[in-house]
């Protein structure tokens, strides 16, 4: 019995150890921790009880009354047992739950972080590649724009050629139909 009371007293301080934030009314540890008081309370009471007739040493009677008060105690104490291991099974699912909920987050954000990553690594490229088309369109049009150039140089060039030897030839043409008009003068006077 020594060793029940301080076992007990040290379940009761668990409990309430326990529970940081104040118990709420949805507790069941509150209604089994005021029935034990009131079953430790029974239970003083009838431990203190002595009858005369035995020189102030407790009845069987009385005996028998201390030792149901400990037995009510002590499914007292295995019912507030069950309660905590329940809350802490209540607590540690939630805990779980939560940690769990925590790990898909953290696993979402890592995906979509990667996935963000690589759609940015993914647009750099394409933008590096425009880049790069942009610039061998430049260079391909200053080529055509230089080939173009060229072409008509060569062309004006080529008319300008004809155009010449055009006007030799028309040069050439009248000088020969003028001197072919001073010839038969010339073979008439003759």
């Amino acid at each position: 019995m020594k060793r029940l009371l301080p076992f007990l007293f040290l379940v009761h301080c668990a409990a309430f150890a326990q529970t940081p934030t104040p118990p709420t009314p949805a507790d069941p540890l509150t209604p089994l921790i005021k029935e034990r008081e009131l079953m430790v309370k029974q239970y003083e009471e009838a431990n203190a009880q002595r009858n005369s007739l035995f020189g102030n040493k407790p009845s069987k009677k009385d005996l028998e009354e201390v030792v149901d008060a400990l037995k009510g105690i002590i499914r007292k104490d295995t019912e507030i047992v069950r309660a905590v291991q329940a809350a802490t099974l209540r607590r540690t699912a939630d805990v779980l739950a939560e940690n769990q909920q925590v790990k898909q987050e953290a696993t979402v954000a890592r995906t979509d972080q990667t996935s963000t990553r690589q759609r940015f690594y993914d647009l750099e490229n394409q933008i590096s590649n425009l880049q790069l088309r942009d610039k061998q369109r430049q260079k391909k049009m200053i080529e055509l724009q230089a080939a173009a150039e060229e072409a008509i140089e060569a062309r004006t060039s080529r008319d300008m050629l004809a155009a010449g030897l055009a006007a030799l030839s028309l040069g050439l043409l009248v000088y020969v139909m003028k001197l072919r008009g001073q010839k038969p003068a010339a073979r008439r006077r003759k």
